[in-house]
């Protein structure tokens, strides 16, 4: 079987591929310098074939979803998953109301990307295609809260972290091997293991050092977003298994 995943230059995504290499899977991953999603399906599916489409790409700045975004993280998808049996890396945010949220869920958007990932989802699976929700994702490289942490208490920086909303911090590693199992219909992957953002820095900066101060939701004055975006079944690592990795050698 052959394997595209497009968004390879994403965290979730350069994951996919690596996992995939290291498997020895038939598994080409193409970033945005190589590929718009927008207009370009023709011409990977032409050229490479697949039999299979990891969908990771998406404009993932929630506040600045809207008209502008909906191309990527609406039309894209639905459009691949009509020509390629299409796997489509979705979003927690789809849920709102008190989690934990399982798969069959109805879906509950409170901000615009979080109807944007909603939709696409749905004709994702009308033409086929299969859904795998994730949330909290962190790893080398990337650029979530998680990812940047051991950094920055390294540096000395006074971390203000969120206390007030339950989290699953998840691995872009053990979330790629269990996508790579290509579940069927919609699949949820997070760690198994409930904290705040908050519980998750301090038990971090007791082996790094750094301040973290608690902070509310509303102190950082965003757009909307999910109280309780937990999922269910929770079957990843629990993030205290994996924090010694985060520890620099």
């Amino acid at each position: 079987m052959r394997i595209v995943v497009v968004g390879a230059n994403g965290l979730v995504g350069g994951a996919v591929v690596r996992a995939g290499l290291a498997a020895g899977l038939d598994i080409l991953g193409i970033g945005r310098a190589d590929c718009d999603v927008t207009r370009d399906r023709e011409a990977v599916l032409r050229a490479y074939r697949p039999d299979a489409v990891i969908f990771c790409a998406a404009a993932t700045e929630v506040d600045a979803a809207g008209p502008a975004t909906r191309a990527v993280n609406v039309e894209a998808p639905a459009t691949w998953s009509r020509h390629v049996e299409t796997w489509f890396l979705s979003s927690n945010f789809v849920f709102d109301g008190w989690g934990p949220h399982a798969p069959e869920a109805t879906p509950r958007p409170c901000n615009a990307y979080a109807a944007q990932k909603a939709e696409a989802e749905a004709l994702v699976r009308a033409a086929g295609g299969h859904v795998v929700r994730v949330g909290w994702v962190h790893g080398p490289g990337g650029k979530t809260f998680a990812s940047t942490l051991p950094g920055r208490l390294q540096r000395g920086d006074t971390v203000r972290a969120i206390s007030d909303v339950l989290v699953q911090p998840t691995r872009a590693d053990d979330v790629a091997r269990a996508l790579l199992a290509l579940p069927r219909g919609v699949t949820h992957l997070a760690g198994s293991a409930d904290t705040t953002w908050y519980g998750y820095a301090s038990a971090l900066a007791a082996r790094l050092g750094g301040q973290v101060e608690p902070v509310r939701l509303a102190e950082f004055h965003l757009g909307p977003r999910p109280r309780d975006a937990r999922l269910a079944p929770a079957t990843l690592p629990p993030w205290f298994e994996c924090l010694d990795e985060r520890v620099p050698r």
